[in-house]
């Protein structure tokens, strides 16, 4: 079974600086997930996601999902162990943010190089500091795709600002936590 575990945090743009989530430093466990489309071959069946544990069965999500749908950053998720791994049994709180996810072939350079550069013409940089003053939090699987956790005071602003992306640059977008979109 191919799996994938997250290679980053979550981070925020603030006043020109990345801020973390504040939970990322206290990840004391990977909560895995499995991802239902999965095609053999054609990608991992089981995503890895860090988390703080809470008790015996239950964990905060410090990471965001980029493969399962219907979890987000800082979920409370029930838990069991199975050979020395921690599997996510459900959804226990869901916590209000919305999960979008971003696709961009153009990305290449990474976030850390970009802040070095603000001009940095980066795809998912621009988006960003575009984003940095709604709250949004951002965190890249690759150079080509990224997932967002979006307050949901500001999905309508992020919504359009998506759409219009799409339509002028391409970039491709889905919401993979549908059922918290008011």
């Amino acid at each position: 079974m191919q799996t994938v575990e997250h290679p980053r945090r979550p981070v925020r743009l603030v006043e020109g600086a990345l801020e973390a989530w504040p939970d990322a430093k206290r990840t004391d466990c990977i909560v895995w997930f499995p991802i239902p489309d999965a095609q053999e071959g054609a990608g991992p069946e089981a995503e890895g996601v860090p988390a703080v544990r809470l008790d015996g069965d239950r964990a905060r999500l410090t990471g965001i999902p980029f493969f399962p749908y219907h979890v987000g950053l800082g979920d409370e998720v029930q838990v069991r162990e199975h050979e020395s791994a921690l599997y996510c049994v459900e959804v226990v709180v869901a916590a209000p943010e919305l999960v979008v996810r971003i696709f961009d072939e153009a990305g290449g350079v990474s976030t850390e190089e970009a802040i070095g550069d603000p001009e940095s013409d980066e795809p998912f940089w621009r988006i960003v500091r575009a984003l940095a003053p709604h709250g949004c939090w951002f965190e890249r699987y690759s150079t080509s795709y990224a997932a967002l956790a979006v307050p949901p005071a500001e999905w309508e602003y992020v919504r359009a600002f998506l759409d219009l992306k799409a339509r002028a640059e391409g970039l491709r977008w889905e919401l993979a936590t549908p059922l918290r979109e008011t």
